[in-house]
């Protein structure tokens, strides 16, 4: 039979799962930015370190509530409406901090920007899950856990040269006018990737599949162990990434970096990830299994943390390079979970779940470093605790081997 006028060939998974991961980058870009931009912020609106730390902590219980809630509804609903909603909070949030009047304004932007990036999160394995074919979730799984690494070390690198370009048009004369524009142009870059979601996006068969009800869900997701304990592997593997995008060029500084410099390395962070997550899956398979890649990840963390108070700046200067890898091999591994070893029916779910719990400490570390450094005028402390705290994902290591492989 010849195919009506109005029927069209399905999109090739690439297509859907590509401009996924461009609205992915472009908005973990300008939630990231604010890491890039803090020094000129709390110069700019005379802020302490307690509420520089209030900034970068202030998106992550948001995203932790609104994980949970988008996993269960991108489940219910599909992915195609769940990302556009989300994107469409942190296009505004992030957008509307371009002209805020003060740190309260930037703070209600920023939670914004937390609030849609929950929801955009769960939407990425549930369309690996059910778009892309069982043989290459691996390489789906790799390729948004790009995405989001990427915007991490754009938001940290670029948002200073771009908010250059962009503020004196934006503020010309203005004190702010360089943090402006970069939360400006991270608002452009993401208003493009949503168009391209809106002409591409999930929209095929695995949106009208009727799913399991709302309860059943849930019920299989919160008895599972492993979904349980890959979420307290990432919520230790967040407290530290995030406390470190956040503060360590602070350190960096204090042992005689200049903050441009400071900056740069740190985002080596992200950027040396884009990396590991391409390398991550075949590795933990040489070296015995996710289990085994996990407890390392935790003991490098640990030994690069501790290293750096006592270091001079070259041996400080090295952290930032060693937690690139190590924090970034744990982070896919946690964040493929869903996709690789959860039935399709259950993956947002669970992968809300685990960003819910996990992004928690995302929350919890920056504001902690910072009210700490406060009191006890370093950063040695801090980082020492962290240090400690990395060395408890090795518990956790177990949950990776559970579930059915892909």
């Amino acid at each position: 039979m010849r195919e009506g006028p109005t029927s069209r060939r399905p999109l090739h998974w690439g297509w859907p799962l590509g401009a996924a991961c461009a609205a992915a980058l472009a908005a973990f870009g300008s939630l990231v930015a604010t890491s890039g931009l803090i020094e000129r912020i709390r110069a700019d609106l005379g802020l302490t370190y307690a509420q520089g730390g209030f900034l970068l902590s202030i998106p992550f219980p948001l995203i932790a509530f609104f994980a949970v809630a988008g996993g269960r509804v991108v489940d219910l609903l599909g992915a195609r409406r769940v990302l556009m909603a989300g994107g469409l909070l942190v296009l505004i949030g992030g957008g509307g901090r371009a002209w805020a009047g003060g740190f309260g304004g930037v703070a209600l932007g920023t939670a914004l920007v937390g609030a849609g990036m929950g929801l955009i999160f769960p939407v990425l394995p549930k369309i690996v899950s059910g778009g892309v074919p069982p043989g290459r979730r691996s390489l789906g799984a790799t390729l948004y856990t790009v995405s989001l690494v990427s915007g991490a070390g754009c938001g940290v690198a670029l948002s200073h040269l771009m908010g250059g370009a962009l503020g004196p048009w934006l503020s010309p004369g203005a004190s702010g006018a360089v943090w402006r524009g970069g939360y400006l142009a991270w608002a452009l870059l993401l208003g493009a990737a949503l168009l391209l979601w809106g002409a591409v996006g999930s929209g095929g068969e695995e949106e009208a599949e009727a799913p399991p009800s709302s309860a059943s869900l849930s019920q299989a997701v919160l008895r599972n162990p492993a979904v349980w304990g890959v979420a307290a592997s990432l919520f230790i593997n967040n407290l530290v990434f995030y406390t470190g995008l956040g503060w360590l060029p602070s350190l960096l500084a204090g042992k005689g970096w200049s903050p441009a410099g400071a900056a740069g390395l740190v985002s080596l962070m992200p950027w040396l990830g884009v990396a590991a997550v391409l390398v991550t899956v075949p590795a933990a398979r040489a070296i015995g299994g996710d289990r085994r890649m996990i407890a390392a990840c935790a003991l490098l963390t640990a030994a690069g943390l501790a290293a750096m108070p006592p270091g001079g700046p070259w041996l400080a200067a090295a952290g930032p390079a060693l937690l690139g890898f190590s924090t970034n091999f744990w982070f896919l591994l946690c964040l493929a979970f869903p996709a690789r070893r959860v039935e399709r029916a259950h993956a947002g779910t669970a992968g809300g779940l685990i960003i819910g719990v996990g992004y928690l400490g995302g929350f919890i570390g920056p504001w902690a470093a910072g009210a700490l450094r406060d009191l006890a005028g370093g950063f040695g402390p801090a980082v020492y605790a962290l240090a400690a705290l990395s060395l408890l994902g090795i518990l956790t290591a177990p949950a990776f081997e559970a579930g059915p492989k892909e």
